[in-house]
């Protein structure tokens, strides 16, 4: 299927890597991985970015009132086993999540399950949102000058095989943060509370191999842990923005609420620390001698770099077209879903060209630029457009177009215009299974919702939403309207671009 996309295609990049650490190494009778699951001194002030212009961060949604957890489907599950497990009745099942048929249940459907829970977290907030996402505040910062000052450190000597490149531990944090969205020092603050590789004079065993505190034997090593660390950053900082992260499950199993004033970068660092503590060492962490000291450690206050807010309250898109050619038929084969792995918002849309079906060979279609700009990056599939050519993917609009062929794929540094071609879609990069687009959008660092009805996704004139459920939706136009669907139906989800805007 066509929805497994990034959750899959972190799967299928983290297993192509293995670590070439200095000394000492990890111990070599180590389980072996697996494909995990999808998810899966002070610095220099100089690397500040000054803020241009005001914009705003969408308030969070409130976390007070009932709370609940999120139970996704799975083979076999029924309404009335799931209402017995939880002692609810089906009625209340269906009421609580808007069900109008109880045996309509799909796998990977989530269903919100009321819980009880008597703990609550810190409301002191860490750091500003603009330290957690890839945003304005990172226009400057260069990792390299960075390892400078720490030439001596665990990660200035760390190399790792990564998608079949040997990349330096500083390297793979900008690998991490660029795709994740991210911001690089919070990943290297959070590397150095909890494996100490900046800054320890020495590592034990469990440092080495899980340098963000997971320690789980599917995820050793820097590139599998920065990029689970990033995932969970994105879910706690979505998460609040929208509501749904309202509990934080600690490893001794405990629970506690997520206080209803944090801000989503604060939120971020509660749920990537919740996972690697028992409740009574999170309330560590999170205290001031916790991630804030390891981060002012590195850098100073965190709230030089404030970028405040990030999205300007009267945002809106640019004129896009389709990212595809007009004239040949595609089919809308995703509706709104994970823009990058599962942590991520529902940011992206799938479309997939005629010519293939059920095949990764590269389509002969070509996907074209939705907008004018700059390609800033091109490699494994990936590709990002800038649109105000500033060259930095954290500023103004970025997009996302993924899994296109290496063959006849652009190159970085290529000015294109408005319908110019972009690539041809395969299923590169990831473990779709079979050719298509995955587009997205990004502003100031932060993913934009494809569904959100304040800055809505509109290309050519269509308009997309969601129904709720993960790849579902349609797109619009007038009375024109496309169903996402797995299968290729003309009528149903078929479209042949005029390109309008």
């Amino acid at each position: 299927m066509l929805r497994q996309f990034l959750g899959l295609a972190l799967s299928a990049l983290i297993v192509t890597s293995c670590a070439i650490a200095p000394t000492p190494t990890r111990d070599a009778n180590a389980p072996p991985t697996r494909t995990p699951r999808p998810f899966l001194a002070f610095g220099d002030s100089a690397t500040a970015t000054p803020t241009a212009e005001p914009t705003e961060t969408p308030e969070p949604t409130p976390t007070q009132g009932p709370l609940y957890i999120e139970y996704k489907i799975r083979y076999g599950d029924t309404l009335g086993a799931l209402a017995a497990k939880f002692n609810l009745t089906v009625e209340e099942l269906m009421q609580l999540n808007g069900l109008t048929n109880p045996n309509a249940l799909q796998i990977g459907q989530t269903l919100k399950i009321p819980t009880t829970v008597d703990k609550s977290g810190p409301d002191a907030r860490i750091v500003p949102d603009s330290e957690v996402v890839y945003g304005p505040a990172y226009k400057d910062f260069k990792l390299d000058a960075l390892m400078q000052k720490y030439p001596n450190s665990y990660l200035a000597s760390y190399h790792e095989l990564v998608e079949g490149k040997t990349r330096t531990g500083a390297e793979i944090i900008q690998l991490v943060a660029e795709r994740f969205s991210v911001g690089p020092r919070v990943l290297l603050a959070l590397m150095d509370l909890q494996g100490g590789w900046l800054t320890a004079p020495t590592l034990n065993a469990n440092q080495i191999a899980y340098p963000m505190g997971l320690y789980d034997p599917s995820r050793p090593n820097l590139y599998r842990q920065a990029a689970w660390a990033a995932n969970q950053l994105n879910a706690g900082y979505y998460g609040k923005l929208s509501g749904r992260l309202s509990i934080l499950n600690f490893t001794d199993r405990q629970r506690a609420r997520l206080a209803y004033n944090l801000n989503p970068g604060t939120a971020a660092l509660h749920n990537v620390l919740a996972d690697t503590a028992t409740w009574d060492e999170w309330q560590t962490l999170v205290a001031p001698q916790g991630f804030r000291a390891a981060y002012e450690k590195l850098f100073g206050d965190p709230y030089q770099y404030e970028v405040k807010p990030l999205l300007p309250k009267d945002l809106k898109q640019p004129e896009m077209i389709l990212p595809f050619e007009a004239g040949k038929l595609w089919y809308f084969t995703g509706g709104p879903h994970a823009g990058w792995v599962d942590g991520s918002p529902w940011a992206a849309v799938d479309f997939a060209p005629a010519d293939q079906a059920g095949s990764c060979w590269p389509s002969q279609y070509w996907a074209i630029a939705a907008a004018p700009g700059i390609i800033i990056s091109a490699d494994n599939g990936r590709v990002i457009q800038d649109l105000d050519d500033d060259g930095f993917q954290g500023t103004g609009w970025a997009l996302l177009y993924m899994h296109l062929a290496d063959d006849e794929r652009v190159n970085t540094g290529a000015k294109l215009q408005t319908g110019e071609r972009v690539g041809h879609p395969a299923c590169q990069g990831g473990a779709a299974e079979t050719s298509h687009v995955h587009f997205a959008r990004l502003y100031n660092g932060q993913w934009i919702p494809a569904g959100d009805a304040k800055i809505p996704l509109l290309l050519s004139g269509w308009t997309f939403s969601s129904d709720g459920q993960e790849y579902n939706g349609s797109m619009t136009r007038g009375d024109e309207k496309r169903t996402a669907e797995n299968q290729r139906v003309q009528e149903l989800n078929g479209i042949i671009p005029d390109n309008a805007p």
